[in-house]
C-alpha cells in the first residue's frame, strides 16, 4: 500500500500530461478539419484560398479597431474573390493578449469588403456592455442618435470625425443594425470590415455573412 501511495503523485501526473497532449492533438485536428471546410466553401464560391495569409494582403489593418487589439496577430483560413462585383474575402483573424499566465488567444470570424466607389469616415460600431455605460460616465465617446433610441441603447458608435459619422448613418443604416442586434462594424475610407464579437463563421455561414456585408455597403452612402 505504501508502494501505491508513493506511486500517486506520479500516476497523476501522467494522466494530467495526457489529458493536456489529448486536447493539444484534438484541437490541431478540429483546425485542420475546419482550414479543409472553408477551402471547400471558397471552392463553392469560386474564390482563391490561403491556409496562412500576411497581415499585408489588406492595406491598412492599423488604421482600424479590431487590429488595434493585441500581440500576434494571424490571418488563417483567408479566401477572397469578389461578391456581386466587388473585392471581398472572409478570414479568421487571430490574437493574443496579455502575457503568461493572464495571455489568452481570441478567434474571430470578418467579412471584408472594398468597393471602389466607397468613402465613409473611419468608424468603430459594437454592441454596448455594460462596462461601455461606465466608461461613458468619464467621457468615453458614444455616438447617439436621439431619434433611434433602440440603436443608441444597443450599440456604441465612436470616430474622430463625428459629423460626417452622422451623416453616414442614415436611417437605413441605423434601423438595418437594429434588427441585426451583435453586429460589429469596422469601416473607413473604402474599406469596411464585418464579424460578431469572438465569434467563427461556420463553412456554411460564410455567403450570408458576405451577404450581411452587402446589404451595409448598400446602405452606406457612394460616390
Amino acid at each position: 500500500m505504501a508502494g501505491l501511495a508513493a506511486l500517486l503523485p506520479v500516476l497523476f501526473i501522467v494522466l494530467v500530461l495526457g489529458l493536456v497532449i489529448f486536447l493539444v492533438v484534438y484541437r490541431q485536428q478540429k483546425e485542420k478539419e475546419r482550414t479543409r471546410q472553408l477551402q471547400l466553401a471558397a471552392g463553392q464560391l469560386g474564390w482563391n484560398f490561403l491556409a496562412d495569409a500576411a497581415l499585408n494582403m489588406i492595406p491598412g489593418l492599423e488604421r482600424f479597431a479590431l487590429f488595434n487589439q493585441g500581440h500576434s496577430k494571424q490571418i488563417r483560413n483567408m479566401m477572397y474573390g469578389e461578391a456581386s462585383g466587388i473585392k471581398a474575402a472572409a478570414f479568421d483573424y487571430i490574437y493574443v493578449t496579455g502575457y503568461g499566465k493572464n495571455r489568452q488567444t481570441h478567434y474571430q470570424s470578418v467579412v471584408y469588403l472594398e468597393p471602389p466607389n466607397l468613402a465613409v469616415p473611419y468608424f468603430s460600431l459594437r454592441p454596448e456592455g455594460f462596462l461601455h455605460k461606465i466608461f461613458q460616465a468619464f467621457g468615453y465617446q458614444d455616438i447617439d442618435f436621439g431619434q433611434r433610441p433602440e440603436f443608441s441603447r444597443r450599440y456604441i458608435l465612436r470616430g474622430q470625425d463625428e459629423p460626417a459619422i452622422r451623416q453616414t448613418f442614415n436611417d437605413g443604416l441605423l434601423s438595418f443594425y437594429e434588427n441585426y442586434a451583435g453586429t460589429c462594424t469596422d469601416a473607413g475610407g473604402n474599406q469596411l470590415f464585418l464579424f460578431r464579437g469572438g465569434y467563427r463563421f461556420q463553412p456554411q455561414e460564410i455567403q450570408s455573412y458576405v451577404g450581411l456585408g452587402l446589404n451595409v455597403l448598400n446602405l452606406l452612402p457612394r460616390y
